[in-house]
């Protein structure tokens, strides 16, 4: 408690600096009304509001583009995500309006995330292995033999009884069913009722469904080896992969540790 005055003194002149709060309360000679209905960074800024006494001195948002541009610097200000609403700023003599993002630019970024990008946010909520299983089709209680790393694939079928064995999948980090993560036999479903163990191309179709259920990474593949002919599938293709892998900063050793 004896550290809060001097820390909130240091938090009011860095907000004076930055030209926002204290806000004038809404008046009829109100020139520039800000509207927030969603700000991360400070969130018990919400709400219609005349902008700053420091901005009417030293920006004269009495002036209709000066007060506009201020959608731009609240959104920066609020360290919003491309989806949530915009801010508005209303210049009350003219009755213009402007925000930012352009509302078009939010539904786009919703729409991608609802197409492209799924799986992604299925990692934030970490769903037990077993829930996301069912959801895949499969028993919760579904498990794979993980090869040993001392065996060499090609001796792996000696491993396993003589229906199994047949259909192999590499995935490196499966982030959403971790049991499954490594180089394994298929589950009993697929050998059952997927005839894995007898179809080549229903086992190397495999690639792709444990990259899905894993959590659809896009810094690695799943390579899936049908044993009897030896015939090999990656997904997704080494195109669409290596370039997530090639970009700065990334390391695909490591970028996915934290949801583990």
């Amino acid at each position: 408690e004896m550290h809060a005055q001097p820390r909130g003194l240091a938090l009011l002149f860095l907000c004076l600096s930055q030209g926002w709060p204290g806000h004038r309360a809404q008046s009829s000679g109100s020139h520039c009304t800000i509207i927030v209905g969603k700000c991360r960074s400070h969130p018990y800024i919400v709400g219609s509001m005349d902008d700053s006494e420091e901005a009417y001195n030293t920006l004269h948002v009495d002036q209709e583009d000066n007060c506009l541009a201020r959608a731009r610097f609240y959104w920066d200000l609020c360290s919003n995500k491309p989806t949530d609403e915009p801010i508005d700023v209303r210049f009350n003599p003219t009755g213009r309006n402007a925000s930012y993002p352009d509302p078009g630019e939010i539904k786009l970024a919703n729409e991608r995330s609802e197409t492209y990008i799924p799986s992604y946010a299925r990692r934030y909520y970490l769903p037990l292995a077993g829930d996301w299983l069912q959801t895949a089709g499969l028993s919760p209680t579904s498990s794979r033999f993980i090869l040993p790393a001392s065996v060499p694939l090609s001796e792996a079928d000696d491993l396993r009884p003589a229906s199994r064995g047949k259909c192999w999948t590499r995935v490196l980090m499966c982030h959403l069913v971790p049991h499954f993560s490594g180089t394994g036999d298929d589950v009993d479903d697929a050998y059952e009722n997927g005839g894995v163990g007898e179809n080549e191309t229903a086992c190397l179709g495999r690639a792709r469904f444990f990259w899905e259920l894993c959590g659809a990474d896009g810094f690695q593949q799943a390579e899936t080896t049908y044993l009897p002919t030896g015939a090999r599938s990656v997904f997704p293709s080494d195109e669409e992969v290596f370039p997530h892998r090639l970009a700065p900063g990334c390391d695909s050793n490591k970028h996915f540790h934290h949801w583990l």
